[in-house]
């Protein structure tokens, strides 16, 4: 089946009419017509209910519909693989969660870049779940979480350290603040939290900077990394808050054992022994 034929299907199913998908798809809207009757006939089911200024989507064409998208996904992705591997570039692929991408990762970023010039660099920002499926299924070379991934497949090595300050927008800080933003800094944060903490925050995040932006614009408590907001204290923009908590957190390197780019794996380990 052409993955032209589902692209038209979902402009159709987004678009919810003929004529303005063939304009989306810079195609007549015959072809248009003629692509999506080929899909019916290929599953034997009505796609669309094809009522006058109504055009929606079957049952039969609401379950293709989330197919078609990953279809479609995982073509583009192929065919970027391809080239990659026809111009003989070695692709390694890194993830950070937000936090450890705001609060370490993001400033030595062009290092990272200076190190891998010859490769196709390949990064993204993920939730921790996400992380470890990818690494598990091989997807991804590479991770960096505040916490390790407790499993006998993983590699999981310390690499560094970032501070965290108890900033706000005023001075006073207690149990009964009403605007404290809780940032997600690992599990082991989360248990310490509780620990020390009462205040029932009012905003949760996994990035530090929306907190910041919130903080600024609005006013707020949060917990944030030290490199963004000495300044603002500084400047008594913001102001520091004694905190009962141990603000000093880890940086994992985690990997899959035996992965296939072992050796650019070693080299991005160095790079932050380095550091």
């Amino acid at each position: 089946m052409d993955i032209r034929v589902f692209k038209t299907f979902i402009a159709v199913a987004e678009n919810k009419h003929f004529g303005r998908a063939a304009e989306t798809l810079y195609i007549t809207q015959a072809a248009v017509s003629a692509r999506i009757k080929q899909l019916e006939e290929y599953y034997g089911t009505q796609l669309f209910i094809r009522d006058k200024n109504n055009l929606r989507l079957t049952p039969a064409g609401d379950s293709l519909y989330s197919h078609a998208h990953l279809m479609v996904s995982q073509m583009e992705q192929s065919k970027i693989a391809v080239s990659i591997a026809d111009k003989q570039r070695v692709s390694f692929n890194i993830a950070a969660t937000p936090n450890v991408w705001d609060a370490f990762f993001s400033s030595r970023i062009h290092e990272v870049l200076e190190l891998y010039e010859h490769l196709s660099l390949n990064t993204e920002i993920s939730v921790r779940e996400a992380i470890q499926r990818k690494l598990d299924d091989r997807t991804l070379d590479v991770g960096l979480l505040t916490d390790p991934i407790k499993d006998d497949d993983f590699n999981n090595e310390l690499i560094g350290h970032f501070d965290l300050s108890l900033v706000g927008s005023r001075p006073d800080f207690d149990a009964k603040t009403e605007d404290y933003i809780l940032v997600d800094w690992g599990i082991t944060f989360h248990k310490e939290h509780a620990l020390h903490h009462k205040v029932v925050p009012s905003f949760k995040t996994s990035a530090a900077m929306i907190a910041l932006e919130v903080i600024l614009a609005k006013g707020g408590f949060a917990y944030l990394p030290s490199m963004l907001v000495d300044e603002l204290i500084d400047q008594q923009t913001l102001f520091s808050v004694e905190s009962p908590l141990q603000v000093n957190r880890p940086i994992y390197m985690v990997s899959r054992k035996n992965g296939a780019n072992e050796d650019v794996v070693q080299q991005f380990r160095l790079l932050f022994n380095r550091a």
